[in-house]
């Protein structure tokens, strides 16, 4: 059976396959991930209110396909709901299923913290409408945010034909064009391939990355009580091939 190790639901806000195709990269064998896509089409308010109606339905589906825990993907729903929202959304679907429940831009927040990140730039292929809906949760959640960017994609098929090279090259121009020190770089979005280049971001930095597809995998094995243990993304996945553990502690 696959999933044996333990099965992770995601609710996409729409259909894709970048961080689907990027958690089985990185998670070990044995864990699954499941999702469910919404019908958002565009980073619009419009869009993002149906997803919002669509949520508590979506979980149900998961929770029938055998889950153990839930993300709930969609992290311009909840910065334009702001700081806050996603754990009162969160709690009230755990409330309603019976399983664990975070939104994505909680893992996000939660693998800054975890790795040592307070004071960051931040790349997305976002508009700027959307992307300073980030800065702003980002600020409220206690966070010094140096510089942000985008790349002005609207339609979320857009983002899924962006090359390998995108997110690398503008997280990279951010960093050192920011004119004074950060501790490290937020790449949000799992919509578009950013998994490839952490190790070599953080080697020419000298400093952490995470990913959202990245904060998403490590995020899901620490509900599921899984660590991690495929080598080669980032500090925050980093394995000790020893023993098989996160080097750093599991965040609470």
């Amino acid at each position: 059976m696959y999933g044996w190790r333990g099965r992770i639901g995601f609710i996409s806000p729409s259909h894709g396959f970048m961080l689907r195709y990027e958690f089985h990269k990185m998670a070990p064998d044995g864990v699954l991930f499941v999702n469910t896509g919404g019908r958002v089409r565009r980073l619009a308010d419009d869009d993002l209110e149906d997803q919002l109606s669509q949520i508590e339905e979506r979980g149900e589906d998961l929770v029938q396909l055998g889950v153990e825990a839930i993300i709930i993907g969609g992290s311009p729903l909840f910065t334009r709901l702001g700081y806050g929202s996603e754990r009162q959304i969160s709690e009230r679907i755990e409330q309603k299923l019976g399983v664990p429940v975070v939104a994505h831009i909680e893992a996000e927040v939660q693998a800054l913290r975890q790795v040592g990140i307070r004071k960051l730039v931040v790349a997305s292929p976002f508009k700027e409408l959307i992307y300073r809906r980030m800065e702003s949760y980002l600020q409220e959640a206690g966070f010094d945010v140096v510089a942000i960017a985008g790349l002005g994609i609207e339609r979320n098929v857009d983002i899924d034909h962006l090359p390998d090279y995108a997110a690398y090259r503008l997280a990279k121009s951010l960093y050192f064009g920011a004119g004074e020190a950060v501790d490290g770089v937020l790449i949000t979005c799992p919509r578009w391939p950013t998994i490839q280049h952490i190790d070599l971001l953080e080697l020419e930095t000298g400093k952490p990355v995470i990913t959202s597809s990245q904060a998403v995998t490590w995020k899901a094995l620490e509900m599921l009580k899984v660590p991690p243990s495929v080598p080669g993304f980032g500090r925050l996945l980093a394995v000790d091939a020893q023993r098989g553990l996160t080097l750093a502690p599991t965040s609470t």
